[in-house]
């Protein structure tokens, strides 16, 4: 369209601009052609006449103003405005635009003389993942660049209040206005589905998912759960990779060789275990052998029977035979099952020592330390480098503090910085010796613990073979003969087998 290329024709549909241009050529084609000069019959006078198209959708008013004819009237705002009102056209009215085409007599065009404003639909809820729906499992590239093959991500460990994915709720939209006057009501944005399942919880504005309990993301059935327990229904192998648990961890199969299993709370495994490594916070649970492996726990160690392994634990060790274990246990150890064997390896328990056999009838080499003494004397040497490091630590602030305070004694100044810190280094002199007081607390108990001698048993049920060597307390013995069952205990000057 021309004029100032301020004006364009929007919003008209075919039909409606080919009724405006029929309606324009029949009111040429019914003007009667008058020659230059001749008289106008005043009859034949016709003014202009504004026409006005809505749209389909009623948010444009379009408007084409037929020019008048034989020096009939000019088109003025009100005679514009007045077929609006006709038309029953009331809002967003382009006054501007009414002046503007009367002022320049914008004559057989069209304009958009009045904008609705159209309704603004919601918009639709949505869920952001924080984590994948969908385990994808994937060898663990190392900060080296090498691949661990044995950690696939099979476990999805999450802490309890983690988030687990963000809700944006839908919106209702923005109402609009037809030309009409008339309120346009708009459609509302479809609401999220929120996958909440179980041991998961929603915020208080219900924005926000977080776990519940610490343990295995998984998504299932459209809906992000929590599991406490995960649960393996076959071997911990290549299919499976390590796995790595904040909670319990259930194993059906077995554990092979050159794998891990780490878990929270406890391991359950209900076969056997060959060449790998579990550790846990809680008890370790193995229905058949054990071999090669190493186990470490907080908790509680029963197996079936076990061979070559090293075993750690702050509770107490079950099992029915141990042959060649290196041990360590700060509970009590239990091996009377039938058959109730404990031959070779070195075994060193700080509670009771129950066993059906104790060594071999070939006199394989046994070692087994009973007691808390071994274990203290090496937290007492311990806790006495601690001490000491104190100790020498103090003598150094002591000796800046000295070389300080002597330029003041000997009228020197000290600026800023240097007074900072010799109050800075009394503090710190402080702070060390109340760092010390509880070590040295520490080291004078395990003293009277030692100094006690504390009652010490090993309880054997059937027989005590040669070359098993018995630590009791700060005693020591070689066995050279075979005895029944016995108790061995600490007499007054050495171990006794009664």
């Amino acid at each position: 369209m021309e004029d100032n290329n301020i004006h364009k024709m929007t919003g008209m549909s075919m039909s409606e601009l080919v009724e405006l241009e029929r309606a324009a050529a029949k009111a040429d084609a019914n003007t009667p052609k008058i020659s230059r000069g001749e008289n106008i019959n005043p009859a034949l006078r016709c003014d202009a006449v504004p026409k006005v198209v809505v749209s389909d959708n009623r948010l444009e008013a379009n408007m084409c103003v037929f020019a008048p004819q034989f020096g009939g009237k000019e088109v003025t705002v009100e005679m514009m405005k007045q077929v609006l009102k006709d038309e029953r056209v009331k809002y967003g009215i382009d006054e501007d635009l009414l002046t503007e085409i009367a002022a320049n007599r914008l004559y057989d065009k069209v304009f958009t003389v009045a904008r609705g404003v159209p309704a603004k639909n919601g918009e639709d809820g949505y869920v952001k993942n924080m984590y994948e729906q969908v385990k994808k499992l994937v060898p663990r590239t190392l900060e080296d660049g090498s691949v661990d093959y044995r950690d696939l991500g099979l476990v999805v460990n999450v802490q309890q209040n983690d988030i687990i994915c963000e809700i944006t709720y839908e919106t209702e939209g923005e109402r609009g206005m037809n030309v009409f006057g008339q309120e346009i009501l708009p459609v509302p944005g479809k609401p999220p589905v929120v996958p909440q399942g179980a041991n998961t919880v929603l915020s208080a504005d219900k924005t926000k998912l977080f776990a519940s309990e610490s343990g295995n993301l998984i998504f299932k059935g459209g809906n992000f759960s929590v599991e406490t327990t995960f649960t393996i229904h076959e071997d911990v192998c290549v299919a499976t990779g390590n796995i790595n648990f904040l909670g319990d961890v259930v194993i059906n199969g077995s554990v092979q060789e050159g794998f891990t299993v780490t878990a929270g709370k406890s391991i359950t495994v209900k076969g056997m275990v060959t060449g790998a490594v579990l550790s846990a916070q809680g008890d370790i649970t193995v229905k058949n052998g054990v071999f090669n492996s190493t186990l470490a726990t907080m908790g509680n160690v029963n197996i079936g029977f076990g061979e070559n392994n090293t075993i750690a634990a702050k509770g107490d060790l079950t099992s029915t035979s141990l042959i060649g274990c290196k041990i360590k246990i700060e509970g009590s150890l239990d091996c009377t099952k039938k058959p109730g064997v404990l031959v070779g390896g070195e075994c060193s328990v700080m509670g009771n020592f129950t066993v059906a056999q104790l060594g071999h009838k070939n006199y394989i080499h046994t070692v087994v330390s009973i007691g808390s003494i071994t274990n203290l004397v090496m937290e007492k040497d311990a806790l006495e480098k601690q001490s000491a490091e104190i100790d020498e630590t103090i003598a150094k602030i002591n000796k800046s503090i000295e070389f300080l305070q002597e330029k003041k004694r000997n009228g020197e100044h000290l600026d800023e910085e240097k007074e900072s810190f010799i109050s800075s280094a009394i503090r710190m002199k402080v702070q060390k010796a109340m760092d010390k007081k509880p070590i040295r607390s520490r080291i004078e108990e395990i003293d009277r613990i030692i100094n006690a001698k504390e009652e010490v048993t090993v309880k054997v049920l059937k027989h005590v073979y040669p070359n098993v060597r018995i630590n009791l307390n700060s005693f020591t013995t070689t066995t050279s003969a075979e005895y029944g069952v016995c108790r061995i205990v600490c007499g007054p000057n050495d171990i006794e087998f009664k």
